[in-house]
């Protein structure tokens, strides 16, 4: 059954009539009545009685119609869906995304892509990196916003920009006035980090065991909003990613450079190398790489 043979037999059904049905069609006669009984013949009986004065259509016939209409009405639906979806005038964006990222890199660039596309939506899923990484490999999510993973044949990673890290201090800590640190005169205090499985948690790890330092672990929770309001009461210092500065509350903590750090990664966008990307994520790539270009 196709959706010809549908508009034949509702235009059919509606005239009675196989010379004015046929040039309603734009087809010859002779090829109208061909797709009606292929129709017939796909269905299994008679769809219209025709007799020499005139046409009728059967019981059979009568009950495809609202069948028929409701079919071709939800073709021209889809159809103009996805012509709305391929030029950027409707659909949703889904991105998974680092909760750090979310915070600091999502906002802006999302805020500059609706200038171009309004009427685009999105669907932010705050993950950890580890998590982005498996998603987009898998297929869940077509991209994610991490820090570059390590070697991986089935993934393409674009790099945005190089993260590293400041020391966050309450206000009214001894090291709150330092224009800078060193990372052992920062560990020296109470740390408070993220929980594992987190990729900046094992960053400030690997540091450590660098610098031969043993971390005095005050406190650990999932997001660094958390860790902020936590080391404004005093409860310890921290290291956060330098993109998230502008979230933090410097009335009641201080961010301070770290001087040794070799804490440096890359954050930028994954997808999958064999995967077609669809037209809405095509084009975020290309204005978040415009943005931080």
């Amino acid at each position: 059954m196709t959706l010809k043979q549908l508009k034949a037999f509702l235009v059919l059904a509606r005239t009675l009539n196989y010379a004015n049905a046929a040039n309603e069609l734009c087809l010859s006669q002779s090829a109208l009545s061909l797709s009606i009984k292929t129709l017939e013949d796909e269905l299994g009986g008679k769809l219209f009685r025709r007799n020499t004065r005139r046409v009728e259509i059967t019981i059979e016939g009568l009950s495809l119609i609202p069948y028929a209409k409701k079919l071709l009405a939800n073709w021209e639906d889809m159809e103009k869906d996805l012509k709305q979806r391929f030029k950027l005038h409707r659909g949703t964006l889904s991105i998974a995304s680092m909760p750090f990222a979310t915070h600091a890199i999502l906002p802006e660039v999302i805020h500059e892509f609706s200038k171009k596309h309004p009427n685009i939506s999105f669907s932010i899923h705050d993950i950890t990196n580890e998590k982005i990484i498996e998603n987009v490999q898998e297929g869940i999510f077509e991209i994610g916003i991490c820090f570059e993973p390590k070697q991986n044949d089935q993934l393409h990673f674009q790099s945005l920009f190089n993260e590293d890290f400041l020391a966050l201090v309450p206000r009214q800590h001894i090291l709150a006035k330092h224009k800078s640190v060193t990372w052992q005169e920062l560990c020296t205090f109470p740390f408070i980090t993220l929980q594992n499985p987190s990729i900046i948690r094992h960053v400030i790890e690997q540091n450590c065991l660098e610098h031969n330092i043993i971390l005095d672990l005050k406190i650990e929770c999932h997001q660094i909003s958390s860790l902020s309001h936590f080391v404004s009461y005093g409860m310890g210092v921290s290291a956060i990613p330098r993109h998230f500065q502008k979230f933090i509350d410097l009335e009641k903590n201080a961010l301070i450079e770290i001087s040794n750090s070799n804490m440096s990664l890359p954050v930028g966008v994954i997808y999958k190398k064999d995967f077609e990307l669809s037209n809405i994520s095509f084009e975020f790539i290309n204005v978040i790489l415009s943005y931080y270009s």
